[in-house]
């Protein structure tokens, strides 16, 4: 079997950890970041490291993705559209001799509010923002250069993503900068960064044949939609803290994203990661995930999962 080759446009939180869990497993990878020292670092990790801001194309794009068999998008759509598919459709077009898989980082914001109703991907999107119409256009555009190559293509509708290293309510609450924003009703939906990495790797491995072409749409969420104010009150309860003072939406100091975010609600239905993928979530609630990241820095979280190796 070839050696797997993984080229993740976007070596940020998410990219970043599915390299390294590929890289674990013998695969080759590579991709890319904005950051000229970052790329340093990355090489010396063994990760094939190219930079690329979205404005001007990789300076060879056709040696940086040689060989590459799974290709995944994290980069955001600008606002003229899909940097990555503007600026490289045709380089990865012409890998068809090497690429089975491509994937895009999406958002669950493409379905706009729902009024706290239950959703799976079957909800006709309604984008309310110019950010999420411009992701519903880069799923569509993907799915449309996957058709071209008959190549399947997964579209994973992310919410908030969480998880050690800064990125979670417990590490807000150690900053002090954690708001308790209270909102009657409003509903947040939500996945560990090590859940979503997993489901990446299991949709990496599908086998699509008889099917490589349809569209592969994935809400990646936990188990468990809850309100904001309640996940930082259990972060607090975890810290042995008293929760900062309730906040009522209506008259706290908002900027217009922040407010904008509060103005949707969702429950996002995961049925078919399970379904389709068989991933089993590590963390089907924030209880889970808040109780992992409290115990990272004891040495106690999770490995990342997933990957076969190549070979």
């Amino acid at each position: 079997m070839t050696q797997p080759r993984l080229f993740c446009f976007g070596l940020g939180y998410t990219g970043l950890r599915l390299a390294r869990a590929a890289q674990a497993k013998g695969w080759r990878v590579a991709g890319t970041c904005r950051d000229a020292s970052k790329a340093i670092a990355l090489r010396r990790e063994g990760i094939a490291t190219f930079l690329f801001d979205g404005r001007s194309p990789l300076s060879d794009a056709a040696e940086a993705l040689a060989g590459t068999t799974h290709l995944l998008c994290a980069v955001p759509p600008d606002a003229e559209s899909d940097p990555v598919l503007r600026l490289h459709s045709k380089n990865i077009a012409a890998l068809s001799a090497t690429l089975t898989w491509l994937g895009l980082l999406s958002s669950t914001g493409i379905y706009g509010d729902c009024g706290g109703a239950w959703i799976d991907e079957a909800r006709p999107p309604r984008p309310a923002t110019d950010d999420n119409r411009r992701r519903l256009a880069a799923e569509r555009d993907w799915l449309a250069l996957g058709g071209q190559l008959a190549r399947p293509v997964s579209v994973l509708r992310l919410p908030g993503i969480y998880g050690p290293q800064g990125r979670s309510p417990i590490d807000a609450l150690l900053a002090g900068r954690a708001r308790r924003i209270v909102k009657p009703g409003q509903i947040f939906n939500r996945i560990h960064v090590d859940d979503l990495v997993a489901v990446l790797a299991a949709a990496m491995e599908r086998d699509c044949s008889g099917d490589r072409n349809g569209p592969h749409l994935y809400n990646v969420c936990d188990d468990e939609p809850a309100p904001a104010d309640e996940v930082l009150v259990y972060a607090a309860h975890l810290l042995g803290m008293q929760p900062p003072p309730a906040e009522p939406f209506d008259t706290a100091a908002l900027s217009d994203f922040a407010r904008h975010f509060y103005a949707e609600s969702r429950r996002i239905r995961n049925d078919r990661i399970k379904q389709e993928l068989g991933v089993m979530l590590r963390y089907p609630s924030y209880r889970e995930g808040l109780h992992a990241i409290a115990g990272a820095a004891a040495g106690t979280a999770p490995r990342d999962r997933g990957l076969r190796a190549g070979g």
